[in-house]
């Protein structure tokens, strides 16, 4: 019998490797990101940075109720597939246009010239919105920008906050597979302005390929797969087509026992591939179960990322860490932290004008291990539980505010109570999250 089963797990096993593609592990390439400072606090040392302990805390999500939550996300997700033309109001489009009349730098300290303003704001082509009023997707794990340009905006890197990795035009991450919907291009044709379900902004051309509408029936096909590990790669010949980050989806092809993604014709329209992972635990249903193992799993994997704003070089920061874990079990999270808190399904209980004891008791009485968000504006955290009679969350974090005004950086993903450098005698004590956070987010 033992001759047969390994008979068929290789058989297994080969076709999937001799597929013409393959999900398999992969890495995020390493960059600036990791050469930041990650200072530790006491926080960071003498609690373990591993979310295990804290998931026995938690309690399963009933199978019916992650269904409700699922078809939401679906929903959702494939919103932009639904539109007829782009529906933003003149001040959505135009908002980024405020960096123009402020004093914004490159990461040299080299000052931005108004001229250079003024060819992006030409360049952005809004006199030709809705000109292309077409569905696509994106066939590669991709950045959505304020402006049609790679180039960064920072503000005075000389400053404390200030400078990298804070790039004002990186607005946000955009996973291979995600449904958009085109407004139109750029004027130099390099970039199209693009609605996802989460944010708008612009995608380089080549990252995107249009659908038509037998396309869109094939791939919404009412049954995804999310990737459950992050930092995969798809494989072509043993060429790298994306990286492929934790949360993306996959709709299911049952009959080939594989998953189908997005590749891109001559002319720019999207056809259907299909991929196979290599291993287990690469891919798996949406969504997944809502229970102990599974949520360790998942959260483990966010445990000191470096800090990437607004997905900044394939890194995440705090909304992406909680929209990302979410994903998974097919809770759709908007992209940032006000958002999160204010237009997400969960149930809001505010701490506004609460001290720090009634607000320490208050989440601890209210929020959910794995299933709340705690928020301050510009920040949101994943609450795991308690511990010592202290609220514990994982985040991924900038830095402690100091009293001098400067930041003690932790620049990386931790597990930490809401007082994160309390010991330290130069704390901004009014500044810490523990007198800081105005809301429970629960799910």
């Amino acid at each position: 019998m033992k001759k047969y089963i390994f008979i068929i797990l290789l058989s297994t096993l080969l076709s999937s490797l001799l597929a013409d593609t393959i999900l398999t592990k992969g890495e995020r390439p390493t960059s600036e990101l990791d050469s930041m400072p990650s200072n530790h606090v006491n926080d960071t040392m003498h609690i373990e940075q591993d979310t295990t302990g804290f998931s026995q805390q938690a309690e399963p999500m009933s199978a019916t109720e992650q269904l409700s939550y699922d078809e939401l996300y679906n929903a959702k997700y494939f919103e932009p597939w639904q539109l007829i033309e782009m529906d933003l109001s003149h001040i959505e489009k135009t908002w980024q246009f405020k960096y123009a009349k402020e004093k914004t730098y490159r990461r040299s300290g080299r000052k931005i010239s108004k001229k250079w303003y003024a060819y992006q704001i030409e360049n952005s082509n809004f006199n030709n919105y809705n000109s292309v009023a077409q569905p696509a997707i994106t066939t590669k794990h991709t950045d959505l920008k304020l402006y049609p340009t790679q180039l960064e905006i920072f503000y005075d890197p000389n400053r404390t906050g200030e400078g990298f990795p804070f790039d004002y035009n990186q607005n946000s991450a955009v996973h291979i597979n995600t449904p958009v919907f085109v407004s139109h291009y750029s004027k130099d044709a390099k970039w199209v302005y693009v609605k996802t379900s989460y944010a708008f902004g612009w995608i380089h051309t080549e990252d995107l390929a249009f659908v038509t509408s037998d396309f869109q029936s094939e791939f919404q096909n009412g049954k995804y797969a999310v990737t459950v590990t992050d930092n995969l790669n798809i494989l072509e010949d043993g060429v790298n087509l994306s990286l492929v980050k934790m949360g993306s989806i996959f709709p299911m092809d049952s009959v080939n026992k594989a998953y189908l993604f997005a590749g891109k014709d001559k002319n720019g329209y999207a056809y259907l591939k299909r991929t196979k992972a290599s291993e287990i635990n690469l891919i798996a249903k949406k969504p997944i179960k809502f229970n102990q193992y599974n949520i360790a799993y998942i959260s483990n994997q966010l445990v000191g990322e470096p800090y990437g704003w607004g997905g900044k070089l394939q890194a995440r920061d705090c909304s992406a860490l909680t929209r990302d874990f979410f994903a998974p079990f097919g809770i759709y999270l908007p992209r940032n932290s006000r958002q999160q808190a204010k237009e997400s399904m969960g149930e809001y209980i505010s701490l506004k004008g609460l001290s720090e004891k009634e607000r320490q008791d208050t989440i601890l009485g209210n929020a959910k291990p794995f299933r709340s968000l705690l928020y301050v504006p510009g920040h949101i955290t994943l609450y795991l539980g308690e511990k010592n009679g202290e609220p514990v969350m994982l985040h991924n974090y900038w830095g402690v505010r100091l009293d001098s005004g400067k930041k003690h950086v932790m620049g990386r993903a931790i597990i930490s109570t809401t007082k994160p450098g309390v010991e330290r005698s130069d704390i901004r004590r009014r500044s810490m999250l523990s007198n800081t956070l105005k809301g429970v987010i629960n799910f």
